[in-house]
């Protein structure tokens, strides 16, 4: 009996001696379990916060443009008199002086070395059409020595003189989309005094600063003049026509002049999606738009905004 008691303790003691190993065997994995599945709970964390502090760099999408943008801004030498200011001085670049100076524009321009040359047609409907008229001018079949249009003076004359085996047209229309009113019989002086809006759309004289722009250029060159046009403080001038005095007509009731502003914006975002297109991120291409002045301050900032765009100044090779 008593062996069997003494057994009996044995087994307990051994069991309970067991089951205490056991238990702290079964402790220690536990802790390391949790000790790993911590680890790789703070691993990943720390991998998200690296990937969201990665995101929020401020400069993780700027610098990795390979392509550069220039537009350079003119007048219309052939002036079709589209737009509100109606050119009042002469200018005709088929002169023999204005072709000399002409050919200084193109050196200096030619430095920026453009790989595609854009221009201000309409490319859905006359890319082709231009493209043949090219063909035809680089092997002598076409003559624009009586073609005063910016077009074939400067853009036909630059690619040829760069080696180039096309242009681009890359301007595009923008339809209205706002009031419909009787056009032929709508006086914007009445409406605006009507509305009380006349005076402070009026406050600031840019038919001056246009006039201005439209004398000089009879009397200077036509690099200086370009100079003048592409100065950046003048490109504000003309872009602040559109938000002060254009903007103003028809606001709390058609909204006509704020539609005419969204409609510009409309065409120049279409002309920087063309210029989008046809640019090769995979290759450091350098674009050059060749279109009129008031284009500039809209399509310049949209270059300068895109990460896939450095922009170039065109007065950094005129004044050179």
């Amino acid at each position: 009996m008593t062996k069997t008691v003494t057994i009996n303790k044995i087994i307990r003691l051994y069991n309970n001696q067991y089951y205490s190993k056991m238990k702290k065997l079964i402790f220690g994995i536990t802790i390391l379990t949790l000790f790993i599945s911590c680890n790789q709970k703070t691993d990943k964390e720390s991998q998200q916060l690296k990937k969201t502090s990665s995101i929020e760099d401020p400069n993780l999408f700027i610098g990795k443009y390979k392509t550069k943008a220039m537009v350079l801004g003119v007048f219309h030498f052939g002036n079709p008199g589209l737009d509100s200011y109606k050119p009042k001085f002469p200018f005709d670049i088929l002169e023999k002086k204005r072709q000399v100076e002409l050919d200084t524009l193109l050196e200096k321009i030619s430095e920026y070395k453009p790989t595609k040359i854009l221009l201000e047609w309409p490319r859905i409907n006359v890319d082709s059409i231009t493209n043949e008229r090219y063909q035809n001018y680089l092997n002598g079949f076409f003559d624009i020595t009586e073609k005063s249009n910016e077009v074939y003076q400067i853009g036909f004359k630059l690619a040829k003189r760069l080696g180039h085996n096309r242009v681009y047209c890359s301007d595009a229309s923008a339809e209205w989309f706002g009031v419909e009113l009787d056009w032929d019989n709508y006086d914007e002086e009445a409406y605006l005094k009507s509305k009380g809006q006349f005076e402070k759309s009026t406050r600031y004289d840019y038919e001056s600063f246009y006039e201005l722009g439209d004398s000089i250029k009879s009397v200077q060159t036509l690099t200086d003049h370009l100079i003048f046009k592409n100065r950046p403080e003048n490109r504000l001038k003309n872009h602040q026509a559109y938000l002060t005095e254009s903007v103003l007509q028809g606001a709390g009731d058609n909204y006509l002049g704020a539609d005419g502003v969204a409609r510009w914006y409309r065409r120049n975002l279409r002309i920087f999606s063309n210029a989008y297109d046809i640019a090769d991120f995979d290759k450091e291409e350098r674009l050059l738009l060749i279109y009129g002045a008031g284009h500039v301050w809209q399509l310049r900032q949209f270059f300068m905004d895109s990460p896939d765009f450095e922009y170039v100044e065109p007065n950094n090779y005129l004044k050179e």
